[in-house]
């Protein structure tokens, strides 16, 4: 085809057509200018279109991912109330306040009372747009303002959850040279439910004699106090989470 064009216009010179030559000439630069902007205009599509087929996969993975979030932060939000809770009902029975009626009453509230277990997030999908640059694919700003924002406020939920587990651990040190282990197990395993059981203490103790102690008063009430910060963390986090996740559906819809 270029051999064809070079010819017509060698032609063309040969005839001492100068006026046509020139017309000619503009004209294929025309030609050639529209075939590199059709060519471009093709390349932007292709580019286009692989990144919309990206941010699509994109945003299926972290919808399940975020997904599973939801699901285990807001049974996560359930099982830190119920701990607060089972201290509250401590708290209400140290000192010269009325105690549970029985000792495995009471053992069954203290284990209850220290169940704290760690928060893991899914966070894959959006790791891995973080580490390779490619959250900008996904288009819609706000989203990619709020998937930025989870990781400072998980690492918040973290914080919080350490220095809870920091009491937990304080309390549990504490109950070793005071009361018996053995004896809130037993409590425990006397559950039907449980698949194995344990003895009582061999040695004539009562666990309830805790709840005379100010020192133990002190830590319950210090990790109910540091129960409710954790609490208010998870609660943002479960917030930021739904949002995420309703933006994502919609992305995905539309």
């Amino acid at each position: 085809m270029i051999k064809f064009f070079r010819k017509i216009r060698q032609n063309l010179l040969v005839e001492g057509n100068t006026g046509k030559y020139l017309k000619y000439a503009i004209g294929e630069i025309v030609l050639v200018v529209i075939g590199i902007l059709i060519a471009l205009q093709i390349n932007n599509w292709n580019q286009a279109r692989i990144e919309n087929n990206e941010e699509r996969i994109a945003l299926q993975n972290l919808k399940q991912d975020f997904d599973f979030n939801y699901e285990t932060l807001d049974g996560y939000i359930t099982q830190t109330e119920s701990i607060k809770t089972s201290q509250l009902i401590i708290l209400n029975h140290t000192g010269n306040k009325p105690k549970p009626k029985t000792d495995d009453e009471f053992n069954i509230l203290l284990n209850s009372s220290l169940g704290l277990k760690e928060y893991f997030p899914r966070n894959g999908s959006l790791d891995e747009l973080l580490s390779s640059g490619k959250l900008r694919i996904i288009k819609n700003q706000r989203l990619r303002k709020l998937l930025s924002s989870w990781h400072p406020l998980f690492e918040n939920i973290k914080t919080r959850e350490k220095t809870v587990l920091r009491d937990i651990y304080k309390i549990n040190e504490y109950t070793l040279t005071k009361a018996s282990w053995l004896n809130v197990d037993a409590a425990i395993s006397s559950d039907p439910s449980k698949n194995n059981s344990y003895p009582k203490s061999g040695f004539e103790i009562d666990n309830r004699i805790l709840l005379n102690e100010l020192e133990f008063e002190n830590m319950i009430e210090n990790a109910s106090y540091q129960n409710d910060l954790l609490i208010n963390q998870q609660k943002i986090g479960l917030e930021l989470v739904k949002e995420i996740k309703d933006l994502i559906e919609k992305e995905i819809k539309e």
